[in-house]
């Protein structure tokens, strides 16, 4: 695993953190090893109507509203243009295709990525460019300890579908979620990959099907698994680096408060050894002062500064310090 995608993926999208509270997973190929069948429905149905698909084309296109495929398909091959209506005819006949074909199951190692996730305290949905009403309800069974039917983005819920961001715009929308380093995109195609990424949300490809690791990379995944169960076997490596950054921020925090306290004098930039703790500080100044730092940090931060600014600067070393000026929170 790259221990520096949390880094990568933070200096990509222009953000100082990544605090998840939500994961929104993609359904086909995700939730349900279900993409053998949908290939297989799409190739038959498209026949139907002189279309000519192969299977590894639904998997490249997997994610996207149906009629939106069906659309492009129509355009591209016979270069016409036809409706909505047209096109969810069509697409129905795919629909009841799937249907004919065996059960999918529940994809291997899913159940125990979500139990992780939920013990964590993190919220779960769903994201699918489905639009198959049988195979929403049976989320709601098979997943019911961790999705309700309430979290859960279909293809009717917006006008836009995959690659567009508005399929995980909806979901953050759904949960009340407010900024997208909240938020972890769990996909298995490259549309839906480069949905989560056009959201600006960490973006996890598992390449559960027959395409090859360099498309969900080159769709711009910010970390990609083999496989689910790889994911959720990795689980507590790809805890420990999620914490890593937030670890770290308060880490420094206290270092600075203890330096404080201890020597009676802010961390200088004359002193060698005080450079660590003087550009922590030069940095996050910054950030406050461009309003990056929000939320708890913010707070722990404009109380440390007001300590530094309580204290007496008597040389360009050393700092006198007023008495209850280092009382600080935890």
């Amino acid at each position: 695993m790259n221990t520096s995608f949390v880094k990568e993926y933070k200096l990509r999208q222009g953000f100082d953190r990544f605090l998840p509270q939500l994961f929104l997973f993609d359904m086909d190929g995700v939730l349900y090893d279900s993409m053998p069948n949908h290939a297989e429905a799409w190739v038959r149905s498209m026949a139907l109507y002189g279309l000519k698909m192969k299977k590894i084309d639904a998997y490249l296109t997997e994610g996207q509203k149906g009629t939106d495929t069906i659309i492009q398909m129509v355009r591209q091959q016979k270069g016409v243009e036809i409706g909505q209506q047209q096109a969810q005819e069509m697409y129905d006949k795919k629909a009841e295709l799937f249907a004919q074909l065996p059960r999918a199951e529940v994809m291997p190692g899913v159940i125990d990525l979500m139990k992780n996730i939920q013990a964590q305290g993190w919220q779960i949905g769903v994201v699918t460019g489905s639009g198959q009403r049988p195979l929403i309800s049976r989320i709601c069974i098979d997943f019911a300890p961790f999705v309700s039917r309430d979290h859960i983005v279909t293809a009717y819920d917006v006008e836009r579908g995959k690659p567009h961001p508005d399929p995980y715009l909806r979901g953050m929308e759904k949960f009340g979620i407010e900024h997208p380093w909240q938020v972890v995109v769990v996909e298995n195609a490259p549309m839906g990959v480069k949905s989560g990424v056009a959201a600006r949300c960490f973006t996890v490809g598992v390449n559960t099907g027959i395409l090859k690791r360099k498309d969900l990379a080159d769709a711009g995944a910010d970390l990609v698994f083999d496989s689910m169960p790889q994911f959720a076997g990795l689980w507590d490596k790809f805890l420990s680096l999620l914490s890593s950054n937030e670890e770290n921020w308060h880490q420094m925090y206290a270092a600075v408060a203890n330096y404080l306290a201890a020597n009676h004098r802010r961390p200088s930039k004359h002193h060698k050894e005080d450079a660590k703790l003087h550009n922590w500080l030069k940095y996050n100044t910054k950030l406050l002062n461009q309003g990056k730092l929000t939320g708890k940090r913010e707070q722990l931060f404009r109380q440390l500064k007001a300590a530094l600014a309580r204290s007496r600067r008597v040389n360009q070393y050393a700092y006198l310090v007023e008495e209850g000026s280092l009382d600080f929170p935890e």
